[in-house]
Parts: C-alpha cells; structure tokens; sequence
C-alpha cells in the first residue's frame, strides 16, 4: 500500500484565549498550531499557538534526530505565537 502524501495533525484551533480541558477535548482547547508532515519526514508547523506545547512534547518522543522544521507564522496576533516560548 502506498503512503499517504501528507499527514496533517491538528495540535490546537481554539481562538484568541486558550481553553484546554475535558470541555474542549473533542474540538481542541489550544490555540492555533497545526502540523504537516510529508512523505519525504519534511515537517512544517503553521503557527505557533500553544498547541505548540504538545506538539513539541510529541516531537522529542518520537522524530528523529536531528529535527529539522520549517515554522511559518501565519501573523503575529498573541494566538499565533503564544506557545513559541514552550515549543
């Protein structure tokens, strides 16, 4: 079977405040960061909410070394940035 071209993770998409909690685990509580990976293990993060937090987290448990992504910040607005700091 042939693999997926790409696999995009979303790892928040809550709004300007983020609410992360049992009240929001079906639709997401963090704010914007999604994750795409390619076929090739290229590893793009479009934005840097604090999904971002996890998405890290996820990142040292289970990539290989060294990492190497490519981090676009869609705008600077506090929802889009907030998680750098704990990425």
């Amino acid at each position: 079977m042939a693999q997926d071209p790409l696999k995009v993770r979303f790892w928040g998409t809550h709004g300007s405040v983020p609410t992360p909690g049992p009240q929001t685990a079906k639709y997401g509580g963090n704010t914007s960061c999604v994750e795409v990976r390619t076929q090739d293990g290229t590893i793009i993060v479009l934005d840097c909410g604090t999904g971002a937090r996890l998405l890290g987290l996820d990142l040292l448990k289970s990539a290989s070394r060294p990492l190497r992504i490519n981090l676009f910040i869609g705008h600077t607005h506090w929802d889009h940035i907030q998680g750098f700091p704990f990425f």
